[in-house]
């Protein structure tokens, strides 16, 4: 994402499984520390369990320490290694923190302890879709679909459609997913944004409109409103709504860059150009 999401998505983020390594041991003298200052000696240990592990993982998430969360789900993995909850748990913190390769690890080693589960599925194709890879993400969706249809797995498969150009089955999708959860603002969004990458702003600019108005909208939705407006030349409106999220120098970056999307003109170079980057996504 432009302006607003630029900073954040080239910050440095540690590797993972260094991190863990050093959080683990961290966390194991900790919690020995404490118990042993209310248990008798040889029993400290046993209060250090996977549980335990991912109750204060949640807890530093909820925080906002995604670095320190993913670190302590990987030592919950390390402990339960057929457990499927703490992979999971890691997967959605590391898409958090946008190292998709990492996260991608992370589901892939959930499929091998339960190769049916949805979560994993979805979340192993929206890293995939982060990193640029559509096509696997679709795969990986419609296997999904088959076990489970839900509005998140068709919502992301739009996006992979949107992500090859193929805008008329993304917003099949995006539909297919308003049949199982109307109204849904992610949904609303995707498909907004995908009638205005195929150039219809007639239908695709009152969703956008519509989503980015509501009191749950999030910046994303609304500078999706203001790239829609940006595509079809009305560079005064997207002004507009850039300022809500954006300084003065983010609102003229994004103005430079609709301005090169309209000069590429063909529709399908502009979605490759956005990536899933514009996209709301559930895991």
């Amino acid at each position: 994402m432009w302006g607003m999401g630029t900073s954040a998505r080239s910050r440095t983020l540690p590797h993972w499984p260094a991190r863990a390594a050093i959080l683990a041991a961290f966390l194991g003298l900790t919690l020995l520390g404490c118990a042993t200052s209310s248990t008798k000696p040889g029993t400290a240990t046993d209060t250090v369990t996977p549980d335990a592990v991912m109750r204060l993982g949640d807890r530093t998430r909820e925080s906002g320490d995604l670095a320190n969360a993913a670190g302590l789900y990987a030592r919950a993995a390390e402990m339960q290694p057929n457990d499927i909850k703490p992979l999971l748990a890691l997967g959605e913190v590391l898409g958090q923190m946008h190292s998709p390769q990492q996260a991608a690890q992370a589901y892939q080693a959930a499929l091998k302890i339960d190769p049916k589960n949805v979560m994993a599925l979805r979340g192993l194709a929206n890293a995939e879709l982060e990193f640029e890879d559509p096509a696997a993400a679709v795969q990986n969706l419609q296997t999904a679909e088959t076990i489970q249809p839900d509005w998140r797995n068709r919502n992301s498969l739009g996006v992979a459609y949107d992500m090859q150009g193929n805008h008329a089955a993304a917003q099949a999708a995006y539909r297919s997913g308003l049949a199982l959860a109307p109204d849904n603002l992610q949904l609303t969004n995707n498909l907004g944004l995908s009638l205005a990458l195929s150039g219809d702003f007639t239908q695709g600019l009152p969703l956008l409109e519509k989503s980015a108005r509501d009191p749950a909208a999030t910046p994303r939705m609304r500078q999706n409103l203001a790239l829609a407006y940006g595509l079809s030349g009305d560079d005064k409106k997207a002004a507009e709504v850039a300022k809500i999220d954006l300084d003065a120098a983010g609102v003229q970056e994004n103005l430079g860059y609709y301005e090169f999307l309209r000069l590429l003109q063909d529709r399908n170079s502009i979605a490759t150009s956005l990536g899933a980057h514009q996209a709301e996504m559930a895991n």
